[in-house]
């Protein structure tokens, strides 16, 4: 790039003549990052902070509102050529300067421009907390007293015996758990039970407590203050928090880390407490109270304080581990650099990055970190709905907001005033709105795959279950488990004295029927129709007990080979009618896959049935049998053909809580039997089939585009959850 286009700016013209000076409550240190040196702008009023390099330092600390911003800049520019900041970039720092309410002028309308500031930052803090309305935070209080009066009390923590006395702690509290993990599996089932909510939370909340406090000592240990404190309502639950930020203006990068962890440390330390008081205590509040404790203050602390892409502790202690200070703001400017430099052509920018490398370390943690902060967002409004359907609403419309609206906005007023692309605007238009246009073209108009998929089993063609018809005693086991059988071959003997006995009264009731219509026809012709309907009724009962008699011997209804393991502990046990006594395993050669298609995929169902289908294993990635043709079973189905498809067999298929079989799901279901040739298998797809194994049957759909697959899966999410 030239000179010329380094050095000079269209805008120079706006500040040139202006005399500026720092406020008089910010102070400036030094510090280093990356092993250059760095300079801080701390406004001890508002705990503002700005960061900027030694040839900025050259200039702004001559901001004293004696001379204007031109003269300050030549004499920059005298003094070191080489590396004094040009106008574009001292321009865009006094803007930043102006927005952190760090500058003043000398004029009369600077009061009133001070106040316009504050009141436009209270509406953007307002504006920020109503659209990230799962993290309210309320100031109520300044700690710094009780910091001050506490401290040489508490100094003792702040010491290298302290530290040993935390380590051996630490694993007091793991060895206690490791012992007894067994029980604390058990123990976390009944973490999320409505009784044990309230004792959830006060656990929760006294471990923030501990870790808010930690973080405030941390600051008050290397000479820092902290002056706010208050409560946070995450995802609409009160939680205490501090403000530590004080922390940035510490030269040391390890206690700006130590400031970070000063949280998570004495927490730690409370939670292997309550591990070892859960370890020693049997059934009862306290220990309950001490889980809840221990899990709170160890997992919950590890998996979200320490996660770097939320704006918890460990960004921070990311950002200073890494020396990258503002990292999430400079990860957005990385990848509008990005789009300046390559999609619109800026030349002569400054990327926020100093290395390649560096670049590169932005570009992903910008990435990631939005990806996920979407993904958590959209994860919390749907528990929220699961419970208050009218704050998820609003959550979700308020979450719409401010994650597509008002970026969009944003982005609009970028296009219409950003000076950077003054030159290339209407290249910045076309690239925008024909990269939107050709997004949204994708989306709703080109079709792309689209299929749906349903649990199932694999049986052999020909498998029939055998359920017992009638109840009963079972008398005998007239056949063996693992034995060929044909059609019609006895299986097992059972027996009811009350079918017996109601066998002898229904012909009882038929004799004395058919003699009273005899007796009709000769006396009272009015009687014979009300009588021969009687006697229908009771031949229509007699022959239903018969065949109840009949079904008592249980008989094989196919070829195939008899499988009941447990067979040879029925003999005396009473069965109830639709107890699945075994099953006939066909004898192929081909197979058979039931599938599970809930009514929510019903229309997907029938929309695919001229498509094709597949069959996928767990464990055998790759290795996919196609299904040659299927089926729909005419009817709603409730009984699943494994009860390893219900959840109480670890399958995916919600069952019925009340029946011990696993079999009557929740919902009625289609069942689809898929038929698998087995000439047309190879010899290590033959080999993943075997009876009884749970996969998944892929069915391919009619090509759809995005935005129609995605809006039907939006309405099937509301039925599902929301019933609406």
């Amino acid at each position: 790039m030239s000179e010329q286009r380094a050095l000079f700016s269209e805008s120079w013209h706006r500040v040139a003549g202006q005399k500026l000076r720092l406020r008089p409550s910010v102070s400036l240190r030094r510090q280093r990052f990356r092993g250059e040196p760095w300079f801080i702008a701390q406004d001890g009023f508002s705990n503002s902070f700005f960061r900027f390099r030694p040839e900025a330092y050259d200039f702004i600390a001559r901001l004293d509102g004696t001379q204007t911003v031109e003269e300050v800049w030549l004499g920059c520019l005298r003094r070191t050529p080489e590396s004094a900041p040009g106008q574009g970039e001292v321009v865009a720092m006094l803007a930043q300067l102006y927005q952190a309410n760090l500058l003043a002028a000398e004029s009369a309308g600077d009061t009133k421009r001070l106040f316009e500031r504050h009141q436009k930052r209270s509406r953007q803090q307002i504006m920020s907390q109503i659209f990230g309305i799962f993290f309210l935070r309320i100031r109520l209080f300044d700690p710094q007293l009780l910091l001050d009066r506490t401290w040489p009390w508490l100094r003792w923590l702040a010491t290298p015996a302290t530290a040993v006395c935390w380590v051996i702690l630490l694993g007091l509290g793991f060895a206690a758990v490791i012992a007894q993990w067994d029980r604390a599996l058990d123990q976390s089932q009944a973490v999320l039970a409505p009784g044990n909510l309230l004792l959830l939370y006060a656990a929760f909340t006294f471990a923030k407590l501990i870790h808010e406090f930690g973080h405030a000592y941390a600051v008050k240990a290397f000479g820092g203050e902290v002056h706010s404190m208050g409560i946070t309502l995450l995802v609409f639950t009160p939680i205490p928090y501090v403000d530590a930020t004080a922390a940035w203006a510490f030269r040391e990068r390890w206690k700006r880390v130590l400031v970070g962890l000063g949280g998570m440390l004495p927490e730690l330390a409370y939670a292997s407490v309550a591990a070892m008081v859960w370890a020693g205590t049997g059934p009862g509040v306290l220990n309950s109270l001490a889980y809840n404790t221990m899990v709170v203050a160890s997992v919950s602390t590890l998996i979200f304080n320490l996660n770097p892409l939320l704006r918890f502790d460990g960004y921070y202690i990311l950002s200073d581990l890494t020396d990258s200070p503002n990292l999430q703001p400079r990860a957005a400017r990385q990848w509008q650099h990005l789009f300046e430099r390559y999609t619109l052509g800026v030349k002569n920018l400054e990327s926020p990055a100093r290395t390649k490398a560096g670049a590169t370390w932005l570009t992903i943690f910008g990435g990631a970190a939005w990806i996920y902060r979407m993904f958590i967002t959209v994860t919390i409004i749907l528990l929220v709905a699961d419970q208050f359907f009218g704050l998820g609403l609003l959550a979700g419309i308020l979450t719409f907001v401010g994650a597509i609206i008002m970026p969009g906005v944003k982005a609009f007023r970028y296009l219409v005033r950003e000076p950077r692309i003054h030159k290339v605007r209407r290249r910045a238009w076309a690239v925008v709105g024909g990269g939107l246009g050709a997004v949204l073209l994708f989306l709703a108009a080109v079709p792309m795959p689209n299929h749906f998929r349903a649990p199932g089993v694999v049986r052999a063609m020909g498998s029939m279950d055998i359920y017992a018809a009638v109840s009963g005693w079972t008398q005998k086991v007239v056949t063996g488990s693992d034995v060929l059988v044909t059609p019609g071959h006895n299986l097992v003997q059972m027996e009811n004295p009350e079918i017996d006995f109601a066998l002898v009264a229904a012909r009882a009731d038929l004799e004395e029927t058919r003699g009273r219509e005899r007796q009709m026809l000769a006396d009272l012709a009015a009687g014979i129709a009300p009588m021969r309907a009687r006697r229908e009724v009771a031949e229509r009962r007699l022959a239903e007990l018969e065949k109840n008699v009949e079904e008592l011997m249980v008989r094989a209804p196919v070829a195939g080979r008899w499988v009941a393991p447990n067979a040879n502990d029925w003999e005396g046990l009473w069965v109830q009618r639709g107890v699945r006594l075994g099953e006939i395993i066909g004898l192929g050669p081909d197979w058979e896959f039931h599938a599970i298609v809930s009514q929510d995929n019903a229309s997907e169902l029938f929309g695919a049935i001229s498509e094709g289908a597949e069959v996928r294993f767990r464990g055998v990635a790759g290795r996919t049998v196609a299904v040659a043709e299927w089926r729909v079973v005419p009817g709603r189905q409730e009984m699943l053909p494994s009860a390893a498809l219900g959840w109480t067999g670890g399958g995916p298929v919600r069952v019925k809580p009340d029946d011990s079989s696993g079999l009557r799901t929740a919902e009625p279901f289609f069942l689809v039997v898929g038929r698998v040739a087995a000439k047309d298998l190879a010899p290590d797809v033959a080999s993943v089939l075997w009876q009884g194994r749970v996969g998944e049957m892929r069915m391919e759909m009619p090509w759809t585009p995005l935005f129609v697959q995605w809006g039907r899966q939006f309405r099937q999410l509301l039925q599902q959850r929301f019933q609406i």
